[in-house]
């Protein structure tokens, strides 16, 4: 079974409350849907760096996949309670005022 460090849970405040927006560990990132596909085969294990804490997917009712955190003793943990969870603001990027030697190689770059 291949195991990977979990360092962050990154998430996105919608209208419909935080969703879970990317998982973060060493050297790789991942979205939801690409760790539920790696949580359902079982060949796969995602802990939380410094915790009990790990990341498992479990079917609703519906026959949906619901990926959750749960603890060492196997109850779900919510999100908001985990020191891992971070909540991304989304900011407008700066723009950046271009050179006239930039605007001269490139006049249609943003």
């Amino acid at each position: 079974m291949a195991r990977y460090i979990v360092s962050a849970l990154k998430s996105t405040a919608t209208p419909a409350g935080v969703v879970l927006d990317r998982i973060v560990g060493p050297g790789w990132t991942a979205t939801p849907s690409e760790l539920l596909e790696l949580l359902e085969g079982g060949q796969h294990e995602f802990v939380l760096e410094n915790s009990d804490h790990r990341l498992t997917s479990q079917r609703d009712a519906r026959g949906g996949l619901r990926m959750m955190v749960v603890d060492g003793a196997g109850q779900e943990v919510q999100a908001d309670r985990l020191p891992h969870w971070q909540l991304e603001n989304h900011r407008e990027r700066k723009q950046v005022r271009r050179t006239w030697f930039q605007r001269l190689i490139d006049p249609d770059a943003a």
